[in-house]
This record gives structure tokens, C-alpha cells and sequence, in this order.
């Protein structure tokens, strides 16, 4: 919320001072109209002039126009200025941690009986991280790939992403499963489908884990620990097939308890691989990811590998 409201006040204040420069170069005086012969007639008074004003012409117009849009900038520009005021009331007064520090403060004795509002974000990320998984095998003769965290990964450009995520303190789950509603025109396409494979009971569909629903902060994205995202009632109506995929990372933003999903996709020069990349964008979005709200994706191609400063300039922009 707090994000939102400065984001709001930076917005006004730069239409603000917009408005301000506009306004001193505005025309002095004071805008009379006429009603005549079915239409207007137009008189700028001064001190000179007097109350009536000197009449404008047609050919003067734009000295009219400039007059009463003065007049408008003058009263949206008051408007501005009050609410603005108003939200930086509200900044002043908001205290977001509320919650979170009444939690702190419990005795270890009461807080394990407690399901807070909101977790503060260190036990958030502690009961996040320590959600048990099992991922997908890796094969006996494969390379054997390690990030900083000391995990094994498949690929060189996913310790690229890993070790950004990890340098940045970004909580990550590499190959988390989720279960997705799959429709029959895309089953075909879909790759790295399964079934989940020793995942705990807590990880069936609909369940939720690491804190979800006291966690949730903001709007938009997926609740934390969540298996699979909304939106999927009318794929359930089709009777479509559950499925299980396994994105390369599931990540915390830790400001928003909000968590997305990464996909890096890195032969999109191969037709074949690219088809089955389109499919499996397609199941995603059936199942209520959207790209740069919960879902975010990198792709590279033989001549082009992946860059490791689109991933910070990514990372920049995501949290």
C-alpha cells in the first residue's frame, strides 16, 4: 500500500509542477463571454480596460483559449495540491507494521498458537523456504551444474539466474512442481510434464503452504506456497487433465509476500523447442499466470546466450 501511495504522490506532484510552470506563462486578466446572435463573443478585462474588457476577435482566439485554460489549470491545480496533501497525511499516519510487530512481540509460547494478519517477512520467508519438495530426477550421465547456494541445476544459464537470485537475498525453489488443468488442444505441445513424485500431502491441489493466506500482502499474483494460480473453473468444467510442471524457479518477492514464476526457455532457435515453448505459455495462461505479474520468462538461442545484465536490469524491475 505504502509503495502505492508515494507512487501516487511522485504522480502529482509532477502534474503539479507541470501545471505551475504552466500557469506563469499564462495571460493576465480576466475572461468575459457574451452571448450573441447564436453564439459568443469574447472580452478580456484588465485593469486598464475596466470590468467589461476589450472585445477579441476571431483572429485572436488564442488568447481566449490561453485565458480560460488558465483558469482550469488554476482549479485542477488546487485539487492536485489538496489531495496530495491528503496522501501525504496518510503516508505520515500509515503504520504498515502493525501487525507484524504485535506478532514479534507475542511470547514464543502464544505466537506458535497464533496465525498472524500478516507474518513478519523474516518468519514469512523462514516457513516459505522450508517447504519440503521433490523435484525432477536428474540423469545419471548429465553434466553436473552447481550454483553459489550449492544446488545442481541443468543448465549454465540457470546458475546465471540462480546466483543472481541468490546474490540479490531473492528466497527461490528451483523446479518447485505445481499441478495445472491442461486442455486436450495443447497436451500435445506441453513438455516436462509428470507426475510430482514424493511431494508431501500439504501440496495437493488447492492446498496451501509456507503461510499462504496470513502472508498475503497487496493484490495480484500468486498467494505464497499456493500450488497453481486462479482463474481455472471453466478448464475444470471442460474436464480437463491435471498435470504437473516443473518451472525452473518459484520466487519470493519479499516486499509483497507475493511469489512468480520463472521460465527460462534457451533453444527458441530450434523450431521444434519453440513450438513446445508456445504450448506450454498457453497452459500458463489458461491457468492464471501473467507475464510481469506472476510469471516472468528469459530465452537465448545458440548465437545468443543468455545476458547476465537483462537478468539484474530483470531482478531491478521485479522487486
Amino acid at each position: 500500500m505504502l509503495p502505492l501511495l508515494r507512487g501516487r504522490i511522485a504522480d502529482l506532484s509532477a502534474v503539479e509542477a507541470a501545471l505551475s510552470k504552466r500557469l506563469s506563462r499564462a495571460p493576465a486578466g480576466v475572461l468575459n463571454v457574451s452571448p450573441h446572435r447564436g453564439g459568443f463573443q469574447y472580452f478580456r478585462a484588465t485593469a486598464k480596460t475596466g470590468r467589461k474588457g476589450e472585445y477579441i476577435p476571431e483572429e485572436k482566439m488564442s488568447l481566449a483559449a490561453a485565458i480560460a485554460q488558465r483558469d482550469y489549470d488554476a482549479k485542477i491545480l488546487a485539487e492536485i495540491q489538496r489531495l496530495r496533501w491528503v496522501l501525504e497525511k496518510c503516508v505520515e499516519k500509515y503504520n504498515v507494521s502493525i501487525a507484524e510487530n504485535l506478532y514479534a512481540q507475542l511470547h514464543p509460547a502464544r505466537r506458535s498458537l497464533v496465525t498472524p494478519l500478516v507474518y513478519p517477512d523474516e518468519d514469512f520467508v523462514e516457513r516459505w523456504s522450508a517447504v519440503k519438495y521433490a523435484g525432477r530426477d536428474f540423469d545419471a550421465d548429465g553434466p553436473v551444474l552447481m550454483t553459489a547456494r550449492g544446488e545442481r541445476v541443468r543448465s549454465k544459464s540457470e546458475i546465471i539466474i540462480a546466483d543472481a537470485l541468490f546474490r540479490r537475498g531473492i528466497p527461490y525453489r528451483y523446479e518447485y512442481p505445481y499441478e495445472l488443468l491442461l486442455a486436450g488442444a495443447y497436451e500435445a505441445g506441453a513438455h516436462e510434464l509428470g507426475a510430482a513424485r514424493g511431494v508431501e500431502d500439504s501440496h495437493a491441489a488447492g492446498d496451501h503452504v509456507g503461510g499462504a493466506r496470513a502472508g498475503r500482502r497487496g493484490g495480484g499474483g500468486v498467494l505464497a506456497g499456493r500450488r497453481g494460480a486462479g482463474g481455472r473453473g471453466d478448464l475444470r468444467a471442460r474436464g480437463c487433465k491435471r498435470v504437473v510442471v516443473y518451472p525452473d524457479f518459484t520466487c519470493l518477492n519479499v516486499r509483497t509476500h507475493r511469489e512468480f514464476v520463472w521460465e527460462h526457455f534457451g533453444m527458441i532457435d530450434v523450431p521444434e523447442y519453440c513450438q513446445n515453448m508456445a504450448s506450454k505459455m498457453e497452459m500458463y495462461l489458461q491457468n492464471g499466470f501473467c507475464m510481469g505479474k506472476n510469471f516472468v520468462m528469459t530465452t537465448e538461442t545458440h548465437d545468443r546466450p543468455l545476458n547476465s545484465m537483462m537478468v539484474e536490469k530483470m531482478l531491478e524491475q521485479l522487486v
